[in-house]
């Protein structure tokens, strides 16, 4: 059984554990967990609400999973003097707004995008609650997230084939296949760290992407290049140090792998915070986009459900066409 698999069933059971009460039983469970404004239960909740009744079903994934119960987290840690049940009338717009103004770390204001992930779990909850039977509140119902005025190819700084080039030369084996899987492969971080030897088709060329965003599943050519390093570190084996899976490629779970990457920057002469390991991706889409001219090969590449996000590579970079995807 894959992780996936036993990961989906204890979701399953949890779920069970929540909708197998009675309604009167369900009610006061949840107004319990309400009142006390426990995180466990309130979270033991909207994930069986999403779980049983959410667009995703069995198939939400980890990440959103986590984002969503962080999302609850923030709620909680943001409405100290709110009552669950019976918010005040203006408390949800409120909190968004205040997110809006409070500064992070760095003196930087948060990204819409995720405020509209915090949005996304708040209203999560009270369709949870609603369920359970316990409210009829939608404090979040007709709240916004302010439009970001930055458009969005200004926001995504692509490495460059030079940058990638340095990377590549001080990358230690496991780390040029990271560079090689975001600025060839066009992975997200997370769809690296998830990938198994048994996704590699040598034969054909590619791998496969087993839960991509959204859940969705996909195959992606392989260059040349990142055959070869993937070979390389399959020939290295395991490792004495090696803590995960060793039917995983990489060695690192996605907050290591972060690290390890953000640390390979500046030995390279490459500037991080602007890209970030996303900025791999990125430059995937706008080399192929550069070589081809080809919106829809791009999308094909990336796994883009709308093609509209892939215009923003033409934005970007739009010169001229050139060599296969294969001779990178």
């Amino acid at each position: 059984m894959s992780d996936l698999q036993r990961y989906q069933g204890d979701a399953l059971n949890r779920a069970e554990s929540w909708a197998g009460l009675p309604a009167d039983a369900l009610k006061r469970r949840a107004a319990r967990a309400a009142n006390a404004r426990d995180l466990e239960e309130l979270w033991g909740l909207t994930e069986a609400y999403l779980f049983l009744h959410g667009s995703k079903g069995a198939r939400a994934s980890r990440h959103t999973l986590r984002t969503y119960r962080r999302g609850i987290e923030d709620l909680l840690a943001g409405w100290p003097h709110e009552n669950l049940l019976r918010p005040s009338r203006d408390a949800g717009v409120l909190y968004i707004r205040r997110l809006e103004s409070t500064p992070q770390h760095g003196g930087t204001r948060p990204k819409p995008s995720t405020l509209q992930v915090k949005l996304a779990a708040a209203r999560t909850l009270y369709r949870a609650l609603r369920w359970a039977g316990v409210t009829e509140a939608r404090p979040f119902e007709n709240v916004r997230v302010a439009k970001d005025p930055t458009p969005p190819w200004e926001k995504r700084r692509p490495y460059r084939d030079g940058e990638v080039e340095r990377l590549l030369e001080l990358a230690e084996p496991a780390e040029r296949v990271v560079v090689l899987l975001g600025a060839h492969a066009g992975l997200r971080i997370s769809e690296m760290t998830a990938l198994r030897w048994r996704d590699l088709d040598v034969d054909k060329g590619e791998l496969r992407v087993a839960s991509g965003k959204g859940g969705k599943a996909g195959r992606v050519r392989m260059t040349r290049r990142l055959r070869t390093a993937l070979d390389e570190l399959r020939a290295l084996g395991s490792g004495p140090k090696r803590q995960r899976d060793p039917e995983l490629v990489l060695p690192w779970g996605t907050d290591r792998t972060r690290r390890r990457f953000r640390a390979l920057c500046p030995r390279a002469g490459v500037d991080y915070d602007s890209a970030g390991v996303h900025g791999l991706r990125h430059g995937a889409g706008t080399r192929y986009y550069r070589q081809t001219g080809d919106l829809g090969r791009v999308a094909a590449h990336l796994r883009h459900a709308d093609i509209q996000t892939t215009r923003i590579y033409a934005k970007i970079d739009a010169n001229a066409i050139g060599d296969d995807i294969d001779d990178w």
